[in-house]
């Protein structure tokens, strides 16, 4: 036997795969990894036209419904094929996720323990509930520390969202204390302190849909800005004001304005929406849970024809649907699931053309 032979033997495993045609691959490459659901222990393997590439669930029903929506979106026909796959040398370690479903199963299952997490640049928050023994919850973030590359911190979410400067309580697990972190995505670069402002990465796939949708001859209305990972997203626009009331995410905002060489384009404004005097044809609400009592300011806001990007949290579309016809002449001109919130709601997001 040679030493490749030996090798293949050591480190092929069947593996749940997405089977997908080679030119969607990228594409569903990168929304599985934005959800923690790449499996990078093993390669990725190409078959006649299509490409197999491993997942980290075991069973399709496993997989978040937005994400199989948003891969569906790609590719309606996807399969789901466990096949052998070949360990990767580099990587063929457990990952931190596989780690929580190895080590506490009944705890994910009481929600105790989430699965998914949230990194932003060098930084982790994981979700593990006070019920959890302190020292486990540090072993757990001792672990993530270990097992997530280029992480620095590893935070604990102590709280949801709160106030109306929409920030988190955070408990540091593991590594150095650090809240300003450099965040990439969609080929723009962001300061975020996870301290001081709300920011999720898991809405990069939903900014670069945005992004795509923005005309050269757009007025953007970022409603709720925080450091501008959406205004920056429309960065093709003619003009852009940039709103929020915590004075906190507009200096980073004017960073990261800097940053990526907006100036000429963005207007950063620290202010409570609903005494800011502006118009503009495409209006982005990005604040799920508070949406609807900002809907008439939207509609003083949207000029003739133009567009809003409603973000909101339920079970269905049909509350923000009968909000908006019961208040204007609309057209719902798409709608989708962006992520999960709870174990029975969803963030939807609808763009409304308002005539």
């Amino acid at each position: 036997m040679t030493i490749t032979e030996v090798e293949t033997t050591i480190t092929a495993k069947k593996v749940l795969c997405c089977k997908v045609p080679t030119n969607k691959g990228e594409r569903i490459r990168k929304i599985l990894l934005d959800n923690n659901e790449l499996n990078k222990n093993y390669k990725l393997k190409k078959e006649d036209n299509y490409l197999f590439i491993p997942i980290i669930s075991t069973d399709e029903t496993e997989i978040d419904k937005s994400i199989m929506e948003n891969l569906k979106k790609i590719y309606n026909n996807i399969e789901f094929i466990e096949i052998n796959m070949l360990g990767n040398p580099k990587t063929n370690k457990l990952n931190f996720r596989e780690y929580l479903l190895k080590n506490f199963k009944k705890e994910i299952e009481n929600g105790a323990v989430v699965l998914s997490y949230d990194i932003i640049g060098d930084i982790v928050i994981i979700q593990i509930s006070d019920n959890i023994d302190e020292n486990i919850a540090k072993k757990i973030g001792a672990k993530a520390l270990e097992l997530i590359p280029s992480v620095k911190s590893v935070y604990r979410r102590k709280s949801e969202i709160l106030g109306e400067f929409r920030v988190r309580e955070l408990e540091l697990l593991a590594g150095e204390y650090k809240t300003l972190t450099m965040y990439k995505e969609n080929g723009y670069r962001l300061w975020v302190d996870v301290e001081k402002v709300y920011f999720s990465p898991r809405l990069g796939w939903e900014r670069k849909r945005i992004m795509e949708k923005v005309k050269p001859e757009d007025i953007v209305v970022d409603m709720f800005c925080g450091v501008g990972p959406f205004s920056i997203a429309c960065k093709n626009a003619k003009k852009i004001y940039a709103i929020d009331i915590n004075p906190d995410a507009v200096e980073l905002l004017k960073k990261n304005i800097k940053l990526n060489k907006l100036q000429h384009k963005i207007i950063p404004i620290n202010n409570d929406i609903r005494k800011t005097e502006v118009k503009g044809n495409r209006i982005i609400m990005n604040l799920p849970k508070f949406a609807h009592l900002f809907v008439d300011t939207a509609l003083k806001m949207v000029e003739k024809n133009g567009i809003i990007h409603y973000y909101t949290v339920g079970t269905d579309y049909n509350e923000a649907i009968n909000l908006f016809k019961s208040k204007c002449n609309c057209e719902i001109v798409e709608k989708r699931i962006v992520k999960s919130y709870s174990p029975r709601e969803h963030i939807f997001v609808l763009d409304i053309k308002i005539y």
